[in-house]
C-alpha cells in the first residue's frame, strides 16, 4: 500500500482527503513543518501531499529547504487554497510533482495522486540495473542473475512475466503490492489474467530463485512484496504463496 503523509493543520481539510483517497493509501497526518520533519525522519514515503499555510512555516520555503537535504527526490504536491497564479508557477517551479488547489473534486485528488506514483514507478523501472542483495536485475536486457559471495553469476531463466513480476516487486523493496495492483502494473497489457495466475506465477518465479525464494513474501490477505535477501537466507525453506 502507497505510504502518503498529509500536511496539514487543517482538520476539516485532512477528512476530506482521508475520504478522497480512501483505503487505498497509508495516510500519515502531520500538522506542521516540525512535525513533518520527524516523520520524514521516521519513516520512506512515496508522497507528501503539502499545504502552503502552516502554523510554524511556508510551505514553500520548506520545500526549497528539503530540495537540499536527503529528501530531494521525493514526490511532493501542493494541496493548498491558494489559487493565484503566481503561487502555483512558484510552487511547480521549485519542483513540486503537482499542484491542486483546494476546494478540490474527491476523484480528481485521487487520480492526480495515483497518476503521479505510476510514473514514479515508471520512472524507477528504467533504471539500467536493480541490486537487492544477490540478486541483479538488468532491466534493458531482462535479465536476473543471482550473484554469490565469490562476485560469480548464476543467470536465471524466467519468462516475460515472472521478469516483470519481479521487477516490479524489487523496485519498491518492502512495499506490499495487492494482486490487482500487480495486475495493472506486470500485465497492463494482459486482459486474460486473473488473480489466481499471479499466484501461479509467484510460485513458478519463487521456485527459480531457489534458496533465495524467501526474497518474496505472501502477505497475507493483502498480496506480495519484496524483501532484499542475504546470502543467509539460504538457510530459511521455500515458502508457498498465500
Amino acid at each position: 500500500m502507497h505510504k502518503v503523509l498529509l500536511v496539514e493543520d487543517s482538520e476539516d481539510s485532512k477528512n476530506l482527503i482521508y475520504q478522497a483517497l480512501g483505503s487505498d493509501f497509508e495516510i500519515t497526518w502531520a500538522q506542521t513543518i516540525a512535525e513533518t520533519q520527524k516523520k520524514l525522519n521516521e519513516n520512506p514515503y512515496d508522497i507528501v501531499l503539502l499545504d502552503v499555510g502552516l502554523p510554524d512555516g511556508d510551505g514553500f520555503h520548506f520545500f526549497s529547504m528539503l530540495q537540499q537535504t536527503e529528501f530531494s527526490n521525493i514526490s511532493v504536491i501542493f494541496l493548498t487554497a491558494k489559487d493565484e497564479t503566481s503561487a502555483k508557477v512558484l510552487g511547480l517551479s521549485l519542483g513540486a510533482e503537482d499542484y491542486i488547489v483546494k476546494p478540490f473534486e474527491a476523484q480528481e485528488l485521487k487520480a492526480r495522486v495515483e497518476g503521479r506514483l505510476k510514473k514514479n514507478l515508471t520512472s524507477k523501472q528504467k533504471a539500467q540495473i536493480i541490486q537487492r542483495g544477490p540478486v541483479e536485475i538488468q532491466i534493458a536486457s531482462q535479465r536476473v542473475s543471482i550473484i554469490n559471495a565469490e562476485g560469480q553469476r548464476q543467470g536465471l531463466d524466467l519468462t516475460p512475466l515472472e521478469f516483470k513480476v519481479l521487477l516490479t516487486l524489487a523496485s519498491r523493496e518492502d512495499r506490499v503490492f495487492s494482486r490487482e495492483e500487480l495486475l495493472n502494473l506486470a500485465w497492463s497489457d494482459n486482459t486474460h489474467v486473473t488473480d489466481r495466475s499471479i499466484d501461479t506465477h509467484i510460485y513458478s518465479l519463487r521456485k527459480k530463485l531457489g534458496e533465495y525464494s524467501s526474497c518474496i513474501e505472501a502477505v497475507y490477505g493483502q498480496g506480495y512484496r519484496f524483501i532484499t535477501p542475504t546470502r543467509a537466507s539460504s538457510e530459511v525453506p521455500n515458502q508457498k504463496a498465500a
